[in-house]
């Protein structure tokens, strides 16, 4: 999918579903989904509150979904999906968690995200602190 493709956990009515998303700033958005290739525009919906959120997708995302990025190789970053603030931090560097687990809650445009763990592992560092804000891409924790 090119260097700028992301993986992402997206939960959706309680079931997992591994998503790779190529360059969000390409249109339309080329995304794996178990294996299937889609092609997606990303909309911009207003919310209950009114506000902007880009939460429409191929996939019929709703408040609640839970979502991070995973880099390749050996040692797993866990980055940031989307600009926001780093709400709560919820592991401790050294701590063992299971692929699933939360890591962090980050809200963006008014919306919490609880960031999960890919896969099982040991936190080997945490790239950020509650109350700062982060952008797209930031690496928030590294598996060791």
């Amino acid at each position: 999918m090119g260097d700028l493709a992301q993986k992402i956990w997206v939960t959706v009515e309680g079931k997992k579903y591994l998503v790779e998303v190529g360059d969000l700033r390409q249109r339309p958005v080329t995304v794996i989904v178990d294996g299937s290739s889609f092609e997606i525009d990303l909309d911009y919906e207003a919310d209950e509150t009114g506000e902007e959120s880009s939460n429409s997708a191929a996939l019929p995302l709703q408040s609640g979904t839970s979502a991070h990025s995973v880099s390749a190789g050996t040692a797993c970053e866990v980055t940031s999906p989307m600009p926001g603030d780093i709400v709560q931090i919820l592991v401790k560097p050294g701590q063992k968690v299971n692929s699933g687990d939360p890591l962090c809650v980050l809200d963006a445009m008014k919306m919490k995200n609880t960031i999960h763990a890919p896969q099982a592992g040991i936190i080997s560092e945490i790239g950020v602190q509650e109350g700062q804000s982060v952008e797209f891409g930031v690496v928030l924790f590294k598996f060791g």
